[in-house]
């Protein structure tokens, strides 16, 4: 096929190629579906199984998305959470996908017992899978594959690699699934003629990076953002070659407008800086939240802690690959880590590392094949972090690439690349008979056999010895690979050998998928988080019937996460950061107006106010209420000293406020401080209402994290939050009755939707009002 052909097929009229093309691709998508759902059966079928057992998937995502669902139905923009941590903010993290669209889903679908339904996560979950696979079709059309090509490329990507081993970081799968759409649309960016056409394109490149953006899952979106201006580079390179040998020229005839100015460096670069600027404004509403919060946290790496924005030391870039681990995609026993942190096995079976060799070596004279395969090496020498040369250089020279800081988790694009190789070589399978050239590798892949077969029976033979199971299931299917693979190769190529090709796919990869996990064996083994999580429903049932507010803390390690669950305000929580200020305040838990403690019902201290057969809760009587008047103040401008001074219990806080500047008008000294009083009205995620009667002009402390964004008025008019005791709010009163208000709407929200909404509508107008246009051009086209 070369480019004349593809021009000519663009011109025929829509009643032919569209309608074939339309019914295959809707073949296909089912076709996906049915794999997805035959994949993941034992979370969508059956209920044995689920995802949410361990303390990540339950406590962080599924208690995160809890709060989120009924946050927006709420009305409430869930960008604070006065939950977890003593408040904090939602947005600042990623990985809460805090802005992520498709989460709106979840919206139509009611809670179960006052939670989310764990099925109707598991089969978002599943249907995820599907988009990712889908995705992938398109783009491996796009490269020119036959339809049975794409649909195992869109098998491979989504159900087998790092992406089909995420059940507990659902952030990173959101965000990973738009790496097919981003590199499609990036392609009909660099092949457009047109100067409409491609700026278009760029935008909607840019709206998919965005979408990876909003899901939170910031190590997926530099990967891509790092595909996209490779991308362009390898094209500029090599254009005049692309032009003459690429498969990925956009259907349909030219965008209607003027031709591209200058060269192809000036051509491709504009590609990449629309991608990444429309990126950039599209994912604002979460970018700007989470570089103010970044500011005020600090980040936990390899057992030392820093400050958010602060560059990691090399040597606490630990999470690699051993360099044997490349074994493991072969053989997944082999695969291993020497970091800390949590491995995920790049794995993608044995046919489709056979197949990419094939497309590697058969297809070579297409110059994305090249990229590919380029890309994959990249990858892998990236992965193994301080073994390889090319970690150390990147990381010195890169912006912001210490913030992926998992290099094994580079293997990402490693899997990207072979999925689509392993289309190419199934296409170079299923059409070519396999001549003298290939005597070589068929003896290879012969001995390769051979050896398996000998290993596989080696133990049997000696009469000792254990391979092991998952080893043993590896030899096997290598052998079955094989064979498969001489089955084709000796002229069978119908319906048969492509159902044999999809089910040995599915076969391998669902041996290898250890996602989905047996509640009843876990639960016996004492580690179902989400049991544990349920069994606090009397406790929360209990504190729920005792006067608010208050707060509760945990006795105990790894505590569930009650509050995003829930809405029980604790001041504990998970996260992957904490603010700077909490983690200084967080021993002063009387001072955070916790009231209560939750133990585990083998706990042996006296008095608990409430016991069942999980938990037990005790009051302290101690804990200071959520607000209060104080006439004093203590001036102490230096941060550390300041915290000596309130970890010595002086001043004391009932009475005195700490500051770190004088106040601009002095405060009275009443009478009689019987007679004031703080009235708590109400709270939500994003406000707190209190009415005041002080005896004089006073300082009203809240037992409230002091973070930007709040904004306080007192009697209806604007007044200043200050910064009391270390990290709480203050608002200074007058004498008399008052009504303080807090609400909390920050500018980097505000700007960031603003940014957000322009990105999504321009581009979205923009090449809509250009599509209109194309389609009349090309009805024009027809009539003549």
């Amino acid at each position: 096929m070369n480019s004349n052909k593809l021009k000519q097929s663009d011109t025929e009229p829509a009643e032919r190629l569209p309608r074939a093309r339309r019914w295959a691709g809707w073949k296909s998508a089912l076709t996906l579906l049915a794999v997805t759902v035959a994949f993941y059966w034992k979370i969508i079928l059956v209920h044995q199984y689920s995802l949410l057992l361990g303390y990540e998937g339950v406590d962080q995502a599924y208690a995160w998305l809890n709060f989120w669902i009924s946050t927006v139905r709420r009305g409430i923009w869930p960008i604070w959470d006065p939950f977890t941590f003593s408040g904090h903010a939602f947005a600042g993290e990623m990985q809460t996908g805090a802005f992520y669209p498709l989460y709106a889903v979840f919206l139509a679908i009611p809670f179960h017992h006052g939670v989310f339904s764990p099925q109707a996560y598991h089969i978002f979950y599943a249907l995820t899978h599907f988009l990712c696979a889908w995705f992938t079709y398109l783009l491996a059309r796009e490269l020119a594959m036959s339809p049975f090509a794409a649909l195992v490329s869109g098998i491979c990507f989504s159900l087998g690699g790092i992406l089909g081993r995420l059940p507990e970081w659902p952030h990173l799968l959101q965000s990973g699934i738009w790496m097919p759409l981003i590199f499609l649309l990036l392609l009909r960016a660099l092949n457009s003629s047109q100067l409409k056409g491609a700026l278009a394109f760029s935008g909607l490149c840019g709206l998919s990076i965005a979408m990876a953006i909003l899901a939170g899952g910031l190590h997926m979106v530099i990967m891509e953002l790092i595909v996209v201006v490779s991308a362009c580079v390898f094209y500029a390179a090599t254009s005049s070659r692309i032009r003459s040998h690429s498969r990925a020229l956009s259907p349909g005839p030219a965008w209607p407008g003027p031709a591209w100015p200058g060269s192809e460096w000036i051509r491709c670069s504009t590609v990449a800086l629309c991608s990444a600027g429309v990126a950039i404004a599209g994912g604002a509403v979460q970018l700007l939240p989470s570089m103010e919060y970044s500011r005020l946290a600090l980040r936990f790496s390899g057992g030392v802690v820093l400050p958010a924005t602060q560059k990691i030391p090399y040597n606490y870039l630990v999470d690699a690959l051993w360099p044997h681990s490349f074994l493991g995609l072969l053989i997944p026993a082999f695969a291993g880590s020497p970091g800390s942190g949590e491995y995920l096995s790049p794995y993608l079976g044995v046919l489709p590392l056979l197949l990419a060799v094939v497309g590697a070596w058969r297809r070579w004279d297409c110059l994305w094949v090249r990229y590919l395969s380029g890309l994959v090496i990249a990858a892998c020498l990236y992965s193994i972090g301080s073994f390889s040369f090319l970690h150390g250089i990147l990381y010195a020279i890169t912006p912001f690439l210490w913030l992926a800081r998992e290099a094994d988790r580079f293997m990402f694009l490693a899997d990207f690349g072979i999925a689509l190789l392993a289309g190419f070589g199934l296409d170079v399978l299923f059409s070519h008979v396999p001549s003298g050239s290939w005597a070589a590798f068929n003896n290879v892949l012969k001995w390769i056999a051979v050896a398996s077969l000998a290993a596989l029976f080696y133990p049997f033979v000696l009469g000792k010895g254990d391979l092991g199971a998952w080893i043993s299931f590896s030899l096997l299917l290598i052998l079955l690979t094989y064979g498969l693979y001489r089955y084709i190769a000796g002229g069978n190529r119908g319906q048969g050998a492509r159902f044999l090709v999809i089910a040995l796919i599915i076969f391998d990869l669902g041996g290898f998928n250890w996602t989905e996990a047996n509640k009843i064996t876990v639960g016996a083994q004492g580690h179902d988080e989400m049991s544990r999580l349920l069994s606090l429903r009397g406790a929360v049932d209990f504190l729920g019937s005792r006067p608010r507010p208050f707060r509760t803390e945990w006795a105990i390690d790894f505590a569930p996460n009650i509050g995003d669950m829930f809405g029980v305000e604790e001041t504990g929580g998970t996260g992957v950061t904490l603010q700077i200020d909490y983690s200084k305040l967080k021993s002063h838990a009387d001072l955070l107006n916790t009231r209560y403690v939750i133990r585990a019902a083998t706990a042996t201290e006296p008095g608990p106010i409430y016991a069942d057969s999980s938990w037990k809760i005790y009051e302290k009587p101690n804990a200071y209420p959520r607000a209060w008047l104080v006439h004093e103040t203590a001036i102490e401008p230096d941060a550390d000293k300041l915290f000596q001074r309130l970890d010595g219990g002086k001043p004391d806080l009932h009475r005195a406020a700490l500051l770190t500047a004088p106040l601009q008008a002095s405060l009275d000294q009443p009478s009689n401080l019987n007679n004031e009083r703080v009235v708590w009205l109400s709270s939500r995620q994003d406000q707190v209402r209190v009415d005041v009667h002080a005896g004089g002009r006073a300082l009203l402390v809240f037992s409230e994290l002091f973070y930007p964004g709040w904004r306080a008025t007192v009697n209806g008019r604007a007044a200043q939050i200050l910064k009391v005791d270390g990290g709480l709010r203050g608002v200074v009163v007058p004498g008399g009755d008052s009504h303080v208000a807090l609400d909390y709407l920050p500018n980097s929200f505000l700007t960031g939707l603003a940014f957000t909404l322009a990105a999504f509508l321009g581009t979205g107008f923009f090449a809509f009002q250009l599509y209109r246009e194309r389609r009349r051009a090309w009805a024009i086209l027809q009539s003549r």
